[in-house]
């Protein structure tokens, strides 16, 4: 999809992940694949500490953080 259409592709809401490690997995595969960001609702706010996900969130997006990485910096099970 990135490759051919021309404006920034971002990952959409969509059912609450089973672990947060799965919700950063599928971020990272987007961002990996071309996509520029995340529009996310309960699977922040539903999570235990939300600031945490979206720093951890952030740093994938912004700057090219592998899961594994966030993960160990955030301190995340």
């Amino acid at each position: 999809i990135v490759k051919s259409v021309h404006v920034p592709v971002i990952i959409a809401g969509g059912p609450k992940t089973d672990t947060i490690q799965d919700l950063l997995q599928l971020v990272y595969d987007s961002i990996q694949a071309g996509g520029r960001g995340v529009a996310f609702g309960r699977n922040i706010f539903q999570a235990e500490d939300p600031i945490k996900i979206v720093k951890a969130l952030s740093k994938i997006v912004h700057h090219n953080y592998t899961v594994g990485e966030v993960l160990k910096e955030y301190q995340i099970k």
